[in-house]
């Protein structure tokens, strides 16, 4: 789903939605758990994999209001970058954004933070292992029913302590009020402590924001991690991951799909986040 759609739903409902259920919108003071670094306009929170995997869990387990939790990379300051309603999206209050990019971590990085990648489908894995210790119920949303089979076939597998408390495949349709309801609705049909969302930027970004505004649990934005985790999309060995060039694994694996977003977008990413930092700082203790 392109930006240009994400500006057109959030004219039609943002209105209404950003002052509905204004007590579960606590994320605003989440942020001073974290030490913030604005790249491209965007606040990133700085943190390792631990740290942000024990924030969640604590967060799921004291159940104190709605956040959604993104997972953003140079694609989303990107497009941020070329859509004032997608930024606005990203910096609203009940939110937190955390760096999942080795290009947003560099710029973090120019004011001698301590800035770390905190990846998707890492946390993803290990809140699904700390399963064992903390019996947390997780509700999938997104991906086709086949693939949403095949995911928890493998949870089943390789995280057995994991409850799965729903599954929800959105049809493959533009976001409208009717969906956003759809998805809200299904979510509410269970008791759950986290909700993970796999739609895909930016249109993952939308659809958690307006469910974290109508729960008091966790909404994270996990972009392809469900099909990591099912096997229907070969994941980059930890060495890639880590080596800062797992764009160009997935650009190679998915040469068609990601090929605007990896070549163009990069570009787009550099531009957007030098023209910011020229202008303005990176840094802010919390928000």
């Amino acid at each position: 789903m392109g930006s240009r759609c994400v500006s057109r739903v959030l004219g039609e409902v943002e209105d209404q939605s950003l002052n509905a259920n204004p007590e579960r919108q606590s994320g605003s003071h989440d942020r001073s758990d974290f030490d913030l670094v604005n790249v491209g306009g965007i606040p990133f929170a700085v943190a390792d994999l631990q740290q942000t995997v024990r924030w969640i869990v604590d967060r799921a387990l004291s159940r104190r209001g709605g956040i959604n939790v993104r997972f953003a990379n140079a694609w989303n300051v990107a497009l941020a970058g070329e859509d004032s309603a997608y930024k606005r999206l990203l910096v609203q209050p009940g939110c937190l954004n955390f760096p999942d990019g080795t290009p947003v971590v560099w710029f973090m990085r120019a004011t001698q933070r301590a800035a770390r990648r905190v990846r998707g489908p890492s946390v993803f894995r290990e809140i699904l292992k700390d399963s064992s210790r903390e019996p947390l119920r997780h509700f999938l949303l997104g991906g086709s029913p086949r693939m949403l089979e095949a995911l928890q076939h493998r949870m089943a597998v390789e995280y057995p302590a994991a409850r799965v408390s729903g599954i929800f495949s959105p049809p493959f349709a533009p976001i409208d009020e009717a969906y956003i309801k759809a998805c809200i609705e299904e979510v509410g049909r269970v008791e759950s402590d986290i909700i993970w969302v796999g739609l895909g930027t930016p249109k993952q970004d939308f659809v958690g924001t307006e469910i974290a505004k109508s729960v008091n649990i966790p909404v994270l934005n996990v972009g392809a991690a469900f099909d990591f985790v099912a096997q229907t999309i070969p994941e980059a060995p930890r060495l890639v991951q880590n080596s800062g060039f797992e764009w160009l694994y997935r650009l190679l694996a998915e040469p068609r799909r990601l090929g605007r977003r990896y070549l163009y977008g990069n570009i787009r990413f550099l531009i957007v986040s030098v023209g910011y930092l020229l202008q303005r700082p990176l840094w802010s203790k919390g928000e």
